[in-house]
């Protein structure tokens, strides 16, 4: 009887152990889904300008659209150590209008020139969709072809102020239309 209550316990010891092993192992080493990385690596804030060629009139008309930012604050979950970027981009074929309420759709390409926290600049080149719009406010969707991030997708919505109210936008239709707006935005990597 005495045997037996030893091993009892001898075993309620090693099992104790075990268990205490792997709550320690369990607790000291992330599990996989702890270790991977977000989804989304680099977060962007984004403004500048908004540039139309002809010019947004009355009447529908396919738009060459090209986006011109300046230096935006970005959020890095890459490790690679992005403080802020700067997008540029141009769309052919979009069709807008004054009175149309928005963009159409609309496929180009892009540079993001980031600026890392030591001050150095390095790239990405990606290709881009204009997927929809609701009213000033367009989706914008694509990958990093080339670069930094290179294979990564790229999303993103660009507000342009171009409709402040329909007779700001065709106030300028006897001259050529509108021929710029600025835009606010985001976009992220990953």
């Amino acid at each position: 009887m005495n045997s037996l209550a030893t091993l009892r316990r001898r075993s309620s010891h090693a099992v104790l152990a075990v268990t205490a092993g792997a709550v320690a192992i369990t607790m000291g080493t992330p599990t996989a889904a702890q270790a991977a990385a977000p989804n989304v690596l680099v977060a962007c804030t984004a403004a500048g300008q908004t540039n139309f060629a002809p010019g947004v009139q009355v009447f529908p008309l396919a738009q060459r659209v090209t986006y011109q930012g300046q230096d935006s604050s970005c959020e890095d979950n890459s490790g690679v150590g992005v403080a802020s970027a700067t997008i540029s981009a141009g769309f052919h074929g979009v069709i807008i209008s004054c009175l149309g309420g928005g963009f159409g759709t609309g496929i180009g390409s892009g540079t993001i020139e980031w600026t890392l926290r030591n001050g150095e600049k390095i790239s990405s080149q990606i290709n881009l969709e204009i997927d929809n719009t609701v009213l000033n406010t367009a989706s914008v969707s694509g990958h990093v072809l080339q670069g930094a991030f290179q294979g990564e997708a790229f999303g993103g919505t660009f507000t342009t102020e171009l409709f402040n109210g329909a007779s700001k936008c065709t106030a300028g239709a006897p001259f050529g239309g509108v021929k710029n707006a600025a835009f606010t935005g985001q976009f992220s990597i990953g």
